[in-house]
């Protein structure tokens, strides 16, 4: 039996984890959607009023949802301490809800973008590759969530849509910073450039963990 005196510090371990675990999570999320207001690319020099605001709320959208598939990856890495403290359910509950706000933001990243220029295109040319990734990307981010949200409904077997779901995320993952460090000015040095190689680097041990983890289980 479980000692009752035990209970109470049990509690409190359990209330710091969750904390600093919602903390870490809320101030990543808040670093990346500050870079646009105070770190400015040379994009937002020329526009002003409501037309700077919808430049920098689109790229604070897009920020937040690559802040969010690296949060993605932690849902599913298995760690002990999260599984413990916030149960696997929750966690994959987390996980599915999370998708579903990545392709809300990947949706409204090109919209704002877009609007604040009047919804004029930029030119078909080799310079604005960024530009295209991106475009890309929000193709392929549609795609894996809304093949996720209606995996049942299609002729797809699980292992199938497994396999294909975890090719797919990898992929996106690293062409999402590809595209955050090339298209904006914002990661040229300093902070914001700091803090992309750390989540980069952050989301590639996870991967790597991940995989080693299944190669050793099979």
């Amino acid at each position: 039996m479980e000692d009752p005196h035990t209970q109470p510090a049990h509690n409190k371990t359990d209330m710091l984890v969750k904390s600093a675990a919602v903390f870490l999570a809320m101030a990543g999320l808040g670093a990346g959607i500050c870079v646009p207001f105070f770190f400015e690319s040379q994009s937002l020099y020329y526009k002003f009023g409501l037309d700077k605001a919808l430049l920098q709320w689109g790229k604070a959208a897009g920020l937040a949802a690559a802040v969010l598939m690296v949060y993605q990856v932690v849902f599913v890495s298995r760690f002990r301490v999260l599984e413990t403290h916030f149960t696997r359910k929750r966690l994959w509950a987390a996980h599915k809800t999370c998708g579903k706000l990545i392709a809300l933001l990947v949706i409204l990243h090109p919209v704002l973008i877009l609007g604040s220029d009047r919804f004029a295109f930029f030119p078909l040319e080799k310079r604005y590759w960024p530009e295209f990734t991106g475009i890309f990307l929000w193709v392929l981010i549609l795609a894996i969530v809304g093949v996720s949200v209606f995996q049942n409904k299609l002729p797809l077997s699980y292992k199938t849509w497994q396999a294909l779901h975890r090719s797919g995320v990898l992929v996106t993952v690293c062409l999402v910073f590809i595209h955050a460090g090339f298209v904006s000015e914002s990661f040229v040095s300093g902070f914001p450039r700091t803090g992309l190689f750390l989540a980069a680097g952050i989301a590639g041990v996870l991967f790597i963990r991940i995989y080693v983890k299944r190669l050793l289980n099979k």
